[in-house]
Formats: structure tokens, sequence, C-alpha cells
């Protein structure tokens, strides 16, 4: 794989020379491959958002810089609106922010803002709305008249339209009931499947992470803390404890298993992967080992 975003010394600081000044990102470097599907988790005011915001330009680096396929994003200020169609970001509650008189138009507003043909854009509307499992009936409904997991659904596909090539998402299933969780879960890994997109979202559930995250990225004051594989992170229960963070429920029973003598042979971080591992263990009369 390739790298595709990268960020080098990535530093911001808010308020600067004020006394109100605080510096939330500092000399963040990390990159993301083409093809990857990264949570990014840390405590509140840990940099992750403002972090989140500076991949598409929405916020300029205070210094360091944020590089798509090698090239610096801000080398040209006046494209900064095109690195946007390319780096695509859902913000939480994306459902508040429909205001068209269709939900065709609205999710055809970023293609259509792209300058691409009519045609074209009718084939991204429709299959974004496919993909977000939005029946076509819908599509020349107002967007009011949907259901709340429904204008969810709608907002994503409004950003799915542009096809860009980085996907980001701030908190997709804040708000939603377990049944609406895994939706958006799924509807977000079949895109990346779709169009072998890079897809970075932020999430305070573990288990949302751990269901479908590759890797996982945790901020901590405004620093990288950790970065790797999800089984590397989260194999690390006491430090990210120690940062305020907490690991799967499913991970801690095995973690506490493991201390009180059960080999188990390796970790889980969803109820599916719990059930892999317990059930060939229980089979052979699993026993604690001394």
């Amino acid at each position: 794989m390739s790298s595709l975003l990268e960020t080098k010394g990535l530093t911001h600081v808010y308020g600067e020379g004020t006394p109100f000044e605080k510096k939330a990102l500092d000399e963040v470097s990390i990159t993301f491959e083409q093809g990857d599907l990264v949570g990014i988790i840390g405590h509140t005011g840990s940099g992750k958002s403002t972090f989140i915001q500076h991949l598409n330009g929405l916020l300029k680096p205070t210094a360091g810089q944020v590089l798509l396929h090698g090239n610096d994003i801000w080398a040209n200020p006046k494209q900064i609106r095109d690195i946007r169609f390319k780096v695509g970001m859902v913000f939480q509650y994306p459902e508040y922010q429909l205001f068209e008189e269709t939900v065709y138009k609205d999710i055809a507003f970023g293609p259509k803002n792209m300058g691409i043909s009519e045609d074209e854009i009718e084939q991204r509307v429709k299959k974004a709305a496919s993909i977000v499992h939005l029946k076509e009936d819908l599509l020349q409904k107002s967007p009011f008249e949907l259901s709340g997991g429904e204008k969810r659904r709608a907002a994503i596909a409004g950003v799915m339209a542009m096809e860009p090539e980085v996907f980001i998402l701030d908190e997709p299933t804040a708000g939603l009931d377990p049944k609406g969780r895994n939706q958006i879960l799924d509807q977000i890994c079949a895109y990346r499947e779709e169009q072998n997109s890079t897809v970075l979202f932020v999430s305070h559930s573990m288990e949302d992470i751990a269901k479908v995250a590759k890797k996982v990225l945790v901020m901590h004051k405004g620093k990288v803390a950790m970065y790797g594989q999800t089984y590397e992170v989260f194999s690390q229960v006491d430090k990210l404890e120690q940062m305020g963070l907490t690991v799967p429920a499913v991970t801690k029973i095995f973690t506490g298993l493991k201390k009180r003598g059960f080999d188990l042979g390796q970790n889980a971080y969803t109820i599916e992967q719990a059930a892999d591992v317990l059930l060939p263990f229980l089979q052979r009369g699993g026993t604690v080992h001394d």
C-alpha cells in the first residue's frame, strides 16, 4: 500500500500570543495509507477533533504540513476547496446540516459543486443512496420527512457521493440505538470496500472501534500516544487506562481471565471474537493454569 495522507510536525496553537494560548496539536507526524480503516480515540481535549479538521484544510497549521499524495495541501491556498472534495468530512450529527428541498438535492450538493455532469451526479447520488440503504422513493422527499436514522444516512451519503479518496467521520454513530450504530458502521465499511478509500473515524465507543477499525490512533495531550493495529493498541490496557480511556468491555473480561490463569491463547475485542475464542476453549474443557 502507498502513502496517501501524511502529517509532518503538525502543530496548532489556539489564541497564539494571547493569555488564552493553548497548544492543541504538538508536532504530530503520522502516515495513512491507501485503504486504511483507522479509528481515532482520545480523551476530551486530546486534540483529535483539531487534528481531523486539519486533514482537509478546515484549519490551517500553526506549524508543520499536511501532505496529500506528497503535496502540501496549503501550497496553493486558492485550491484548498478542491482538497475538500478529495478529503471529505462528515461532522457529528450531520443530519442537522440537511437543507435542500429534497433528499436527492442534498446528496447531489457536493458533486454539483465539483462541476461534474448531471448524468454523473445522478449516478453518484443513486450509488451513495444504495450504499447507505436509502430507498430510491425517498430521494424525492423532503429530508425533514425522514426518520432520524435516515437523515443521518442521507447526510453521510452526501459526502460519499463526492467519492473522496479520504473519508473522515466525527462520531458517526453518536446518539443512535444499537441497530442504527451497526447499520452505519456496516455502510462505512461497504463504502471503503467499494471505493478502496481511506476511512478515518473518531469515536468514543471502544466497541465501535473494535468492531471495524483495522488500526487505532490514540491522541493524548495533542500528541500521538499510540498508533498501530487494533489488537496491538487494545492489548495495552494499562497504558490506555492511564490516559483515562477504557478498552472494550469484552477485552476487560479477557484480561481479567488471563490474570486468573485462564490460557485463552488470544485477546478478544468484540462479542463475536469472544465467542470464537471461548467456545473452542470450553469444548476442550478449559482449565486454570497455575
